[in-house]
């Protein structure tokens, strides 16, 4: 399928980048468009691509794909760290990119649908609840209660130090510091990360050498805004 590299500027300026598909036969006109981003920490090379390909060539759709701000492609705000994850920034990015969407000459832009995996198939669920352009949500295996996977995921003996580090993290940034991090995933079941489970520790190792995913987070994504969610 016709693949092209975009960018696009969020409401706070700043630059997303991803990927535009579009049907072999464009001649027919304007098409329902597909908006398309990735779970907790992930790229858009994830897989997004495989999905994204099969969608337009099933169906008579586009597909914009992108990566999170702060993650692969894309820019974060000047003065912000990379690989931090604020849900309220992500859902917003959403309405920008389905903005961006409406704005494509092959994109019919009442015919805007979205779709989220994991991380991002809970923020799918808040986008089209809450911005009235969707026509439809596509989400697998969603996170809609952070506070309860967190403390599924994390080790009881672990929050107290992980709250430690969230509590120390915030003075060390108000005093100008640069934000403490951790990883995404450890081989280690005695250390802390972020998604403590064999299955995350195989997925993004094997992604980790064929493509430029980093394994950290910043303390703050960690703990606090994955019990916002």
């Amino acid at each position: 399928m016709p693949r092209e590299d975009i960018s696009f500027r969020t409401s706070d300026n700043v630059i997303l980048r991803g990927w535009f598909y579009t049907p072999e036969d464009t001649s027919s006109g304007k098409f329902p468009c597909l908006v398309m981003a990735h779970g907790f920490s992930a790229l858009k090379e994830m897989d997004l691509n495989t999905f994204a390909e099969h969608f337009v060539s099933k169906l008579p759709i586009s597909c914009l794909v992108y990566d999170n701000r702060g993650f692969g492609d894309s820019d974060t705000k000047d003065g912000q760290p990379r690989h931090e994850i604020i849900p309220a920034q992500q859902t917003s990015d959403y309405s920008d990119a389905i903005t961006y969407a409406q704005s494509r000459s092959y994109v019919d832009p009442n015919k805007i649908g979205i779709w989220g995996s994991s991380y991002s198939g809970g923020h799918v669920l808040w986008v089209g609840a809450v911005d009235k352009r969707v026509k439809a949500v596509l989400c697998q295996v969603p996170c809609v209660d952070g506070w309860t996977n967190f403390h599924r995921l994390i080790r009881p003996d672990f929050i107290g130090g992980l709250n430690q580090m969230f509590q120390e993290d915030r003075l060390a940034r108000a005093a100008g510091e640069t934000p403490a991090m951790v990883p995404v995933v450890d081989a280690d079941v005695h250390k802390p990360s972020a998604l403590p489970t064999p299955d995350s520790y195989e997925f993004f190792m094997a992604w980790e050498k064929k493509s430029n995913w980093k394994n950290e987070v910043t303390v703050k994504t960690s703990v606090h805004d994955t019990m916002d969610i």
